[in-house]
């Protein structure tokens, strides 16, 4: 007994790693799990043909057809065991993420909050050499820059939960003009003419705070990939198409999107090259298009993009009317206008 013992300590310490790398990792688990969900159905199958064969010389009407649909059966149980075991690791890990990146999210904002005050205290100071004066001008754009992609890191944690969203009726245009508002300097810092084309109340159904956010990234992506200083112009227009519903389309003269890039534009940090292109704005997240779509998508709308390289972006939202716009308003969608070498993707 003593010879055996020493032994079977790699066993027991083999089977003990395994046990452990079990509990502790998902992908491991999840693999075992399907593994033996294949090799229960094997067997089970395998006596389920048994049993019809041995039932076929006695009953040859009724044991095929009931060994048929056991076999159905087992197939529905067995691959939905399957489904929920092989997507568990990816949705734990996605949970994680989405917390971990909230969680970071919320740390950062107090301590850039106070960097942009202290820097704004800053600038008061009119003993400040232009030099300075333009540096802190240039660390307050950055800070609103990384203060924009925190809010969208945010945005993607209440996108995770869209019961918390309200639905009521939202006048769009005015949404659409505070924005405009809100961005005429930074335009007007690029040389560029911001416009807005749409009757003063324009209702559709949605959540105001994420509407704003919709409209909002969309202008700011039109005006940043709008080359500067080149008489350029960025232009909101409001209409109803042939259903009634509301299409907010933001139209640019920017550097359009090229065809491979037009299909991934709404992937979450995906960005388009723009190596080529002069006087553009950088230093994009890559998560405004992203949100853009989860919350038009959560709307029960769908976006359109036509584009042409060199010659500007249209990006239309469709979303659904309130009701009582939908009685009112009845207004047709112009689609006449025409681009040369221009790609139009509808996405829903």
């Amino acid at each position: 007994m003593q010879n055996q013992t020493p032994s079977l300590k790699p066993s027991v310490a083999w089977v003990t790693d395994l046990t452990h790398k079990y509990r502790s990792n998902q992908i491991f688990k999840a693999t075992v799990n399907i593994v033996t969900l294949k090799v229960i159905f094997g067997l089970l199958i395998l006596a389920v043909m048994t049993l019809a064969i041995v039932n076929a010389q006695q009953h040859p009407l009724t044991a095929l057809p009931g060994a048929w649909l056991c076999i159905i059966l087992l197939t529905a149980i067995f691959g939905f065991f399957q489904v929920r075991y092989a997507i568990t690791p990816a949705r734990d890990s996605l949970k994680f993420q989405k917390r971990f990146i909230g969680n970071i999210a919320h740390e950062l904002r107090t301590p850039l909050a106070i960097i942009k005050t202290t820097t704004e205290v800053a600038l008061i100071d009119t003993r400040l050499s232009p030099e300075l004066h333009e540096a802190f001008d240039d660390i307050l754009l950055e800070l609103d820059r990384i203060s924009e992609t925190i809010n969208n890191l945010l945005s993607f944690d209440t996108l995770s939960q869209p019961n918390r969203m309200r639905m009521e009726p939202v006048n769009i245009s005015k949404i659409a003009e505070s924005v405009l508002e809100r961005n005429a300097a930074l335009a007007k810092s690029r040389g560029i003419s911001l416009s807005l084309l749409s009757s003063p109340t324009k209702m559709v159904l949605g959540n105001m705070t994420a509407l704003e956010q919709v409209v909002s990234n969309l202008v700011k992506n039109a005006i940043n990939y709008t080359p500067a200083n080149s008489d350029g112009s960025v232009r909101i227009s409001i209409e109803n198409d042939y259903r009634n519903w509301v299409v907010l389309a933001v139209i640019d003269t920017g550097i359009g999107i090229g065809p491979k890039d037009l299909y991934h534009i709404f992937e979450p940090y995906y960005r388009g090259d723009t190596s080529r292109a002069r006087n553009v704005g950088t230093g994009s997240s890559g998560l405004g298009l992203a949100i853009v779509n989860e919350i038009v998508r959560m709307h029960k709308g769908t976006i359109s993009v036509k584009s042409a390289v060199g010659n500007g972006t249209t990006i239309a939202v469709t979303l659904p009317p309130a009701p009582a716009d939908a009685k009112t308003n009845e207004p047709e969608l112009d689609t006449s206008a025409e681009g040369i070498h221009e790609v139009l993707v509808d996405f829903t």
